[in-house]
């Protein structure tokens, strides 16, 4: 919710309490907290499977910078599934350095798009790149979308619906690992030969330029990636997580259409990487940060910072947190 609507709200309740205000609470809180985001990074480094997404943001003010020009909030996800860290970061740019840095101590898969600098990462020694095909099937259903024609883009949709059918199986299913890797090596290879074949036929037949030579050699360019997943049972078909968790961050970027600053992109970098890190591990947001800015200053070593991680901390510890202090009012001309 954009500070100004917060601002009016307590307004109307007669609380004085302005946005600048608001603001520095925010950006205060950020910069308390900013050590267990590191402590985040760190675990997402020491694990082997990541995720990686990146959508605009504007900022106002920043030095050296139009108003009108493009910044990013870069997300980055790892970590064990029961201990996922979700990690965004604000940049001013969609440069390949950004996850280079950030991936520089990463080995393992790393689920993506096929963005440039994705794929550039994925040609590195210690790291292989898990394509989307989330991302390439929209490009066939595009296609369909603009004829009512049965042709080859809805060949390939249902084709691929038939991968996404058996993922669905297993996770009904609650296969183990070794069971997702066997079943998509005696179910997914066939389907996404078929594919691989109507691909290698059309790229010689598709009208050139066409939204249907697009979607025919996005795949074909990227087919390598594309099968990358059927490596590992853990891994995933798509990037989804990665999209479903920068969704909240889109859906808040229309209410409130821009930062000020970029002290306020990093401290909301800061602040949606824990709380989306909260969500995602089933921690109740208010209580964990309740208690973690009560507590922080206490955590004077690593490993009790490491307890503090919405992932690690002690539940018992947050029982509590939601309950409200009762409250006295002074006295008042002798009455109470």
């Amino acid at each position: 919710m954009p500070l100004y609507r917060q601002e009016a709200m307590f307004t109307e309740a007669n609380i004085s309490i302005t946005r600048g205000t608001l603001s520095n609470w925010m950006i205060k809180s950020a910069n308390l907290l900013t050590p267990l985001v590191k402590l985040m990074m760190a675990d997402i480094h020491n694990y082997d499977i990541a995720y990686a997404d990146e959508t605009p943001l504007q900022v106002l003010k920043e030095k050296d910078r139009l108003a009108t020009q493009k910044s990013y909030m870069w997300l980055f996800i790892g970590g064990p599934p029961d201990k996922r860290a979700f990690v965004y970061q604000y940049h001013t740019t969609r440069s390949h350095q950004i996850p280079f840095d950030f991936f520089a101590d990463f080995k393992g898969w790393l689920h993506a798009d096929c963005y440039k600098a994705y794929i550039a990462l994925g040609q590195l020694e210690h790291i292989q790149h898990v394509a989307c095909w989330a991302h390439a099937r929209r490009y066939f259903v595009d296609v369909a979308k603009l004829s009512k024609k049965e042709g080859l883009a809805h060949r390939i949709i249902k084709l691929i619906g038939k991968l996404y059918q058996l993922e669905r199986d297993l996770k009904d299913e609650t296969a183990s690992k070794g069971m997702i890797f066997e079943r998509r090596q005696q179910v997914a290879v066939p389907v996404l030969a078929q594919i691989k074949t109507l691909l290698d036929e059309a790229q010689f037949k598709v009208a050139p330029k066409s939204p249907l030579a697009t979607a025919v050699f996005y795949s074909l360019n990227h087919w390598q990636s594309l099968n990358t997943y059927l490596q590992d049972g853990r891994l995933d078909i798509d990037n989804n997580t990665s999209e479903r968790a920068i969704k909240p961050f889109v859906i808040g970027r229309k209410n409130w259409l821009f930062h000020g600053n970029d002290l306020g992109a990093q401290a909301g970098s800061i602040l949606f990487s824990l709380i989306e890190t909260c969500k995602q591990n089933k921690v109740d947001v208010f209580s964990w940060l309740k208690y973690v800015l009560a507590n922080i200053h206490h955590a004077q070593t690593v490993e009790k910072l490491e307890k503090l991680l919405p992932y690690n901390i002690d539940p018992l510890l947050l029982t509590d947190m939601r309950s409200i202090p009762e409250l006295s009012m002074p006295e008042k001309d002798g009455v109470n």
